[in-house]
């Protein structure tokens, strides 16, 4: 007998509001216990990618030092290239590096055909400008945005180090205006504590720690000085030893507020990545344009000089006097600025990781 349904029975078909409701807040809870792993798992996969970058370029100076027998220079003394331009055919963008003007990467005499011998983004334009603004995944960190540098009033991308302490660029504004933005980069080479950035005939009770700790990638500072031809350091001139010594370390630019704040007001060009100073630390503050520094928490990857990448506590401490710098007063400071240099023969070593 087939039964039927009572009058006024029904069968229910639909959730009610209340078990929606619930159902709503369960999956939002879910979700909100997800987001923080997949983002810790994502950070974890750009952070490994980050250094596979760093040990890239570390293979890539011991690759060019067994082809010329010496390291790169710092700092091309007329038109102020650096090192990532210089190991471009190691990293397996020999067809790169093949389009820039010869003459504006290789240590020579002036020559007379220069068309403009202050920096390689105009020299023998516009060929030069066009290589350059060719993008170089091996030289960005994919935690950071380095391409998203701001392009209104006040926004700048740094083309050159040079000088006491001086980073030079172009206004972005006017580089797009000419085609677009170079290539940018989150790793700087590093040339040592200060060193030969401290201008010529500088004295004073911190010289000689500044020279004491001079860099793998020393820098020219002045074109019309001819102890400062594209200098070109050797392993054995690493007498602190290369698992020692920095060769490579993160960096992000300027923003306009602490904190890595947006918008970023400035940015590094990897043709322009000259000899960068450890001096400055990690500083987020508005006028961190020469500070060492990167997106991951807790950490800045690092490269040394015999091809290792490791990590090390980015910290906020800069000297406010020449006595805290000869008196050694912040270990952490000291100790970057030692692994900074190549030859100071200091005992002060280690990691703080």
């Amino acid at each position: 007998m087939i039964s039927r349904l009572t009058r006024g029975s029904r069968v229910r078909s639909a959730f009610t509001l209340i078990e929606l409701l619930v159902v709503i807040a369960i999956i939002a809870i879910l979700i909100g216990l997800l987001l923080p792993a997949v983002q810790k798992v994502r950070e974890a996969a750009a952070r490994s990618t980050c250094q596979n970058n760093l040990k890239q370029m570390g293979l890539a100076i011991h690759n060019y030092e067994s082809a010329n027998q010496k390291f790169p220079y710092g700092r091309h003394r007329y038109h102020g290239t650096g090192v990532l331009m210089q190991i471009l055919p190691y990293i397996e963008q020999e067809n790169l590096f093949k389009q820039f003007t010869p003459a504006v990467i290789n240590p020579q005499p002036l020559p007379t055909t220069y068309t403009d011998t202050s920096n390689w983004i105009v020299a023998y334009w516009s060929g030069n400008f066009a290589a350059c603004r060719n993008r170089v995944k091996t030289f960005e960190c994919p935690s950071d945005t380095v391409t998203d540098v701001f392009t209104g009033t006040g926004g700048a991308v740094w083309t050159t180090v040079y000088g006491s302490i001086t980073l030079s660029g172009y206004t972005s504004g006017s580089l797009v205006a000419s085609g677009g933005l170079p290539g940018l980069t989150n790793y700087v080479p590093i040339s040592g504590c200060l060193n030969r950035y401290t201008g010529t005939g500088s004295v004073g009770t911190t010289a000689g720690f500044y020279s004491a700790r001079g860099g793998i990638f020393e820098g020219s500072s002045s074109a019309s000085s001819t102890m400062e031809i594209e200098r070109q350091n050797t392993i054995a001139a690493i007498t602190d030893g290369t698992s020692n010594t920095l060769a490579f370390a993160e960096y992000l630019g300027g923003f306009s507020g602490p904190n890595f704040q947006q918008p970023r007001m400035t940015a590094m060009s990897w043709a322009g990545a000259t000899g960068f100073p450890a001096y400055f630390t990690g500083r987020n503050s508005t006028d961190a344009h020469f500070s060492l520094n990167s997106r991951h928490t807790g950490i800045m990857n690092v490269a040394f000089a015999d091809g290792s990448v490791r990590t090390l506590r980015p910290f906020f401490w800069q000297p406010a006097s020449a006595a805290d710098i000869v008196n050694r007063v912040n270990p952490q400071w000291d100790l970057l600025q030692s692994l900074a240099g190549r030859a100071e023969g200091d005992t002060l070593r280690g990691l703080d990781n």
